[in-house]
């Protein structure tokens, strides 16, 4: 699976190949992707923050493309410090 993530001031671009994984959420019908750590550091994507999604399938390869539209600002890096 590619991922596509799109910063909507700086439009930051990832074209490399990462591994992700789906996993349930408990007592739901909805799956959370997990976003490899180096990736979330590098652009600072905090939890809360919210993405628009794309999805498309192409010759039987699904692409899911990802679009910030809400960045929650300094969260996690508030929480580390204390």
């Amino acid at each position: 699976m590619y991922i596509n993530i799109y910063r909507s001031i700086n439009k930051y671009r990832i074209m490399k190949n990462y591994t992700v994984k789906a996993r349930q959420r408990y007592g739901s019908n909805s799956i959370d992707l997990t976003l490899p750590a180096s990736i979330r550091k590098k652009y600072s994507i905090n939890h809360g923050d919210i993405f628009r999604i794309k999805a498309s399938k192409k010759n039987e390869k699904l692409t899911l493309e990802y679009k910030l539209i809400y960045q929650n600002i300094d969260e996690d890096d508030e929480e580390q410090e204390e």
